[in-house]
């Protein structure tokens, strides 16, 4: 099982649940992807992305279904490691193995 992880708002989350998949966000339409995240990045994106109010959860996403249509994008400065954008529509809700609350203390204000 290959596993990356996404991080999204709690309201984000609970509407997935009843659609059967996670949409995709702003910066994904701009990316035309789905942002995914090695472990290595998950602090960084919840601290740029979201705040404590938003309520983030974390989603640890088994990419096996989709691991062909996954882009390898290279480091770039403020992001030092690989940045994998899944070109699919939306994560289906049946690829989450797992789901957890973000500290808010890791969160900007």
């Amino acid at each position: 099982m290959s596993k990356l992880y996404r991080v999204l708002t709690l309201a984000n989350w609970e509407e997935a649940k009843t659609k059967g998949i996670v949409a995709r966000c702003g910066n994904d339409h701009k990316a035309d992807g789905v942002n995914l995240n090695l472990p290595e990045a998950v602090n960084y994106t919840a601290s740029k992305y979201f705040t404590p109010n938003e309520k983030p959860v974390l989603l640890e996403v088994d990419t096996t279904e989709f691991s062909d249509h996954i882009e390898w994008r290279y480091a770039i400065e403020n992001e030092p490691w690989l940045r994998p954008l899944a070109r699919i529509k939306g994560i289906p809700v049946d690829c989450v193995v797992s789901v957890t609350s973000i500290d808010p203390k890791l969160l900007n204000d």
